[in-house]
């Protein structure tokens, strides 16, 4: 359903300083400020920053979304903690970005950023691209440019979550790859970088899948046996935008959404482990006879 493309806003509204405090290949920890708020905003991971950004939006009406965001029956929005920090704004122990939101198209982000420390400013298309930027700039290495050769179908298996973290892995079964994560991990920045591995002449695919399929009937028992908490299969159909349209399919809860960006598919993902992790078997609302197929009678 379509919201809208026009709003009246203070250009200021539209921009957040992102202080990095910590930063490993798998994790980045911080504080987020906005000119309407005399406090900080801690976040542990990048949903958790990306949710508080959307929120204040919301709040503010501006940058309007065009669209409204998807969701799986039975399953309510994230509604993760808002940790407040005392602090006034000010640099990051690590690094300092000024992100600008222009716009909310696509159910996704527009805009650009400054890196303070660097003196660098970049645009983005999308909340991916701008994950692929910000940890680009932070880990030293430059980013990628858009590869044609993206992984489009992956088996996500969920077996803890908190504050966008998890444990579990990602698998691509046609090309044999498997990605553990043993320690918690930041969902956003892990998936993004996993999916847009570019495939080597090595990697080919090594089943015959069909790919108008979700979950192929040849996909290895591993991909079967899901997650502790929560279960997806992502087929990505298009990637355009500098973000990714396609399908997600919940296994637990029987159910499919189609997603419009990076950042909608994360949302869809975080709100059922956000679910599940407090309780175990939680499948949300099924569609009608799903209960009887689970059941197995």
């Amino acid at each position: 359903m379509t919201v809208g493309r026009m709003s009246v806003v203070r250009n200021g509204d539209r921009y957040f300083t992102i202080a990095v405090d910590e930063f490993e290949d798998s994790s980045i920890k911080g504080v987020l400020f906005h000119d309407r708020d005399s406090e900080g905003i801690l976040f542990d991971s990048l949903l958790e920053m990306f949710f508080n950004m959307d929120r204040i939006f919301d709040q503010l009406g501006s940058p309007k979304q065009t669209v409204q965001r998807r969701q799986f029956s039975g399953i309510e929005d994230l509604s993760p903690e808002i940790k407040k920090s005392n602090e006034k704004e000010r640099a990051g122990k690590l690094a300092t970005f000024y992100v600008f939101v222009q716009y909310r198209y696509y159910a996704s982000w527009q805009g650009n950023f400054k890196w303070i420390e660097g003196d660098e400013k970049i645009p983005f298309e999308s909340e991916l691209d701008l994950i692929l930027s910000m940890y680009g700039l932070l880990s030293g290495n430059e980013k990628k440019e858009q590869v044609n050769n993206i992984i489009t179908t992956c088996h996500v298996a969920i077996d803890s979550y908190h504050s966008g973290k998890f444990t579990g892995n990602y698998q691509n079964i046609p090309s044999e790859i498997l990605e553990q994560q043993m320690k918690p991990v930041d969902l956003a920045k892990s998936l993004g970088t996993f999916m847009e591995y570019e495939l080597k002449n090595d990697d080919i695919p090594k089943y015959g899948l069909n790919y108008g399929q979700l979950i192929s009937s040849d996909a290895c028992t591993f991909c079967r046996r899901g997650g502790k908490i929560a279960s997806f299969s992502i087929k990505v159909l298009f990637h355009e935008h500098s973000t990714w349209q396609g399908i997600i399919y919940w296994r637990e809860g029987r159910q499919q959404q189609l997603f419009r960006s990076y950042k909608e598919m994360l949302y869809l993902i975080a709100s059922v482990a956000e679910a599940s992790a407090g309780t175990p078997g939680f499948r949300g609302l099924l569609p009608a006879g799903a209960e009887l197929a689970l059941s197995g009678s």
